[in-house]
Parts: structure tokens; sequence; C-alpha cells
């Protein structure tokens, strides 16, 4: 579940919702009548919360057969002979790609060794020759920026 902001003008809404829910109660006639409008306000309720949530993983139910889409195509395949070869295939397109993925692992292991043995590996020089005025003054520029200046 996500929490989310509300706005001013989203609690006052909910605010007023309420007021109006809470006057018809008041002003209903007989704890039957009464019960029987706290009741409708919440299968009200549940059914709009409902609907939010079956929203929601319909969204995510979206995103999952995207990300899985070989396993939904499993599922989607009829027949044990049909389940087979597409294995098989899936296998086989693997098989075909390994080298690829494990030289891009290799070179991202790699980049993140040199840069633990050498954070600024990547950094390019700047040849750039600093002044002890240069340096002050950069250093007045990161405590102006930090709100230390004062």
């Amino acid at each position: 579940m996500e929490n989310q902001m509300k706005t001013q003008a989203q609690i006052e809404q909910e605010m007023l919702e309420l007021n109006k829910q809470f006057s018809e109660f008041l002003h209903t006639k007989g704890i039957t009548a009464k019960f029987k409008l706290a009741f409708s306000n919440m299968g009200d309720s549940v059914r709009t919360q409902h609907e939010a949530d079956k929203a929601q993983y319909e969204t995510v139910k979206a995103q999952s057969a995207e990300k899985n889409s070989e396993f939904v195509e499993f599922l989607h395949t009829k027949g044990l002979k049909a389940k087979f070869n597409l294995v098989v295939n899936n296998i086989k397109k693997g098989a075909e790609s390994a080298p690829q993925r494990t030289a891009e692992s290799i070179a991202k292991a790699t980049t993140q060794a040199h840069a633990h043995v050498n954070p600024y590996a990547g950094a390019h020089a700047t040849h750039k020759h600093y002044t002890a005025g240069s340096l002050a003054e950069e250093f007045n520029k990161f405590l102006k920026m930090k709100g230390l200046d004062t």
C-alpha cells in the first residue's frame, strides 16, 4: 500500500462528508433506522474500497505479466508436448544469449571493482591549477551552500 499525502482540500472534503453523514445519523429517528443507515454507509464504503483494490490488483497483475512474459506464455500453452517444446526453446534462447550476459556481468563487476579500488578512476583530470585564494573562494562557496557562512 502506498502512503499518499492528502491536500488540505481533500481533508476538508472528507470532513464535510463525515459531518454530513453524522448529521444524517443524528437526525434519524429510531435505533433500527440508525443501524440501517450505519450499515448502508459501511456497505458503500466497502464497495468503493473494493473497486479501488480491484483496480490496483489489475495494474499489479498487468505489470507482473509484463515482467514474467515467458511464464505467462508457459501457463497459456496447452498440452504437455507444447509446454515441453516451449521450455526447450527458452533454454536454447538462454544458451545463445549466455555469453553476452556473462560478458556484461563481468564488465559490470570489473567497473565496480575499479570504482571501489580507485573511486576517482572515472573522473577526468581537469589540469586546473589551484591557488590559496581559489581554494579559499571554493571553500567559502561550499560553506555558503551548506548555510554555514555566518
